[in-house]
């Protein structure tokens, strides 16, 4: 007699469906519910804060999210990670060096700033602070 345990795993389980679509609905939902829940607390501090220290009006739930919504696009300060700006800087560090010499661009001046330090930096900056130490300046 053949038991079940001895076919091989086809990699469905519940009925036929694959076991990944679980997590699919489950990714959704989670992320439908860290939205409401993000608004709530931009709800909750505004009128926490807001009307004590400036006297302004308390705000609904939607002018909330309204609320984060210009945030983003006047500061856009809601990205992860810093990199709204990775394709330009990688840009600047790539081709820097072959910008023109004689050019007034301060990325052609940065790029001699190690060389600087390492050659006369520490010298230079030592002598500063001595004369303003004589001087008594700050």
């Amino acid at each position: 007699m053949e038991t079940t345990e001895n076919k091989t795993h086809t990699g469905r389980c519940c009925n036929g469906r694959r076991p990944k679509a679980h997590w699919i609905v489950l990714g959704v939902i989670g992320f439908t519910a860290l939205l409401f829940l993000f608004g709530a607390i931009i709800m909750w501090l505004w009128n926490g804060l807001m009307p004590v220290i400036f006297h302004l009006g308390v705000i609904t739930y939607w002018q909330a999210v309204g609320l984060a919504i210009l945030a983003r696009l006047l500061f856009g300060s809601m990205h992860h990670g810093g990199h709204h700006n990775a394709g330009r800087r990688h840009f600047m560090w790539r081709h820097g060096n072959r910008m023109r010499p004689g050019g007034n661009d301060a990325t052609m001046r940065w790029s001699y700033y190690d060389q600087y330090w390492n050659e006369e930096g520490e010298r230079a900056f030592n002598d500063y602070v001595r004369r303003k130490t004589v001087t008594g300046e700050r």
